[in-house]
């Protein structure tokens, strides 16, 4: 199945990596998995062990206090998901979890909180690790009016990066 797993948070700029990511299902009809990754306790599992880094802890929504759910769902309803579209919580380093769910996707998306400089995205930890580690296309969105809205596509599975707007809204 063709898919799309977009990482959210309730930031600004999740929301435009979401907003993006549901105009590409729409587009393309592929399914939508948004993620929203906890990272705390960090890294412990239901026994207090170590979660390894290249596990995921998938968590069921009973799992997730009721009001911190309910505002990801609130942002995961702005963008009027269809019935197929999912939206997922796990436990785990949030790059790691992002890039080993989107190993499954035909694309993973995230929102991008980097500062420009000198008209160039600064990479930050979460861009550069999906960028340096997902074998399938990476697209950072930037968040409009940042001061930095250059559009990142990359990852082993895209090629090279670019720095071309890909086709969508602006967000």
């Amino acid at each position: 199945m063709s898919d799309i797993v977009v990482g959210i948070d309730g930031s600004p700029s999740s929301q435009a990596a979401l907003r993006w990511a549901a105009h590409l299902a729409r587009n393309t009809r592929w399914q939508l998995r948004a993620v929203h990754v906890l990272e705390w306790p960090i890294g412990l599992d239901r026994a207090g062990s170590r979660v390894g880094p290249e596990e995921v802890l998938r968590l069921a929504e009973s799992e997730v206090n009721p009001s911190y759910r309910s505002g990801m769902k609130r942002v995961f309803d702005e963008v009027e998901p269809w019935p197929q579209w999912e939206l997922h919580y796990a436990e785990g380093r949030r790059a790691e979890v992002l890039v080993r769910l989107g190993d499954d996707a035909q694309v993973l998306v995230i929102g991008s909180r980097e500062h420009a400089a000198s008209g160039r995205a600064l990479a930050g930890g979460l861009s550069h690790y999906c960028i340096s580690h997902s074998r399938r296309p990476v697209v950072i969105v930037p968040l409009k009016g940042s001061g930095n809205e250059d559009w990142i596509i990359g990852g082993q599975g895209s090629g090279r990066p670019s720095q071309d707007s890909p086709p969508g809204p602006r967000t």
